[in-house]
Order: structure tokens, then sequence, then C-alpha cells
């Protein structure tokens, strides 16, 4: 007869047994299991990874919202690209106008360079309206000459306006 080989490390070469019984205890539950067919050659089993992961809830957005079968068409991506353009264009127009504004009325200035003795009060008085404050004209000129203080020096620049 031979080298005996004991029954639990024997595995057939056609798969696993007939039947298997599996549970526990004197509950026991008879599975038959795949029939034997000459000359059919079993799958190799697969081979399984050190560690099996299995995913505790859904892995994608489509899977949470239940839409994991469901495809996007060519019309569908159209339709959506369509959307996202009627709802993005008005923000970007809104953007553009919002900065418009209408051009001040033009004045006309000459450009005068400072001597020495002369200060922004002293040119003021000079521009100012009949009746106006001398303080509003030296705010109109400081708004024209763009200066944030009243104090000028020797040699700059100012633009007056013409009379």
């Amino acid at each position: 007869m031979g080298d005996v080989i004991p029954l639990r490390q024997y595995t057939p070469a056609y798969g696993p047994a007939y039947a298997t019984v599996s549970g526990s205890g004197a509950a026991r539950a008879y599975r038959p299991g795949p029939a034997y067919t000459p000359g059919r050659v079993p799958a190799p089993p697969r081979p399984r990874p050190a560690h099996s992961y299995t995913p505790r809830g859904p892995r994608t957005v489509a899977d949470r919202l239940g839409l994991a079968g469901l495809r996007l068409t060519r019309r569908g991506r159209f339709v959506l690209v369509l959307l996202a353009m009627l709802v993005v264009a008005p923000m970007a127009t809104w953007g553009a106008t919002a900065v418009a504004s209408s051009p001040g009325e033009p004045t006309e200035v000459r450009v005068h360079a400072v001597q020495p003795g002369e200060t922004l009060w002293g040119f003021a008085e000079q521009i100012a309206k009949p009746g106006e404050d001398v303080r509003q004209a030296v705010a109109r000129l400081q708004d024209l000459n763009e200066m944030t203080s009243g104090t000028v020096r020797v040699g700059e620049l100012l633009l007056l306006p013409k009379d």
C-alpha cells in the first residue's frame, strides 16, 4: 500500500470534497459540495492578500448618493456646463459693472512751480470764488493735486485751475 497520508492534509485534485459539514456542536448542517464532473479541470484558487480590507461604508460620492450605477452622457455634460456658465456669468459681469462710474467734470488747469514764500493757502485765496470759504478752495487744490497735507515745497509742481 505505500505511504499513508493523513486525511486532513489530503485535498483531491478535482476540488473540495463532495459534501461539507458546517456548524458547531449538535446543530450541524449538511451542505452538498460541487459535483464531480470527469474531465473537468477546476479553476486554480485565487490568491488571497496577506491582509484583507473590507470597506465599511460607501467609498465614492456616487455610492453615498446612491448613484453608483449611473453614467453621465455627452448631453448631460453639456447641460451641466451650461448650468455652470449661467451661474458664473452674472457674478463675473456684476463685478465689472460694480466698479464703473462716470468721470467728474473736466477742469482746465495750468502747471505752476512753487516759488519761495508761496503757500497753498495763498493759491486758494487766488482761486476762491466770491463768497466761497478759502478752506473749501484749499480742499479742492489738495484733491486736484492728490495731496495728503497742506504743505508745499519750493520747486514742487502744482496744478492750479485756470480762471
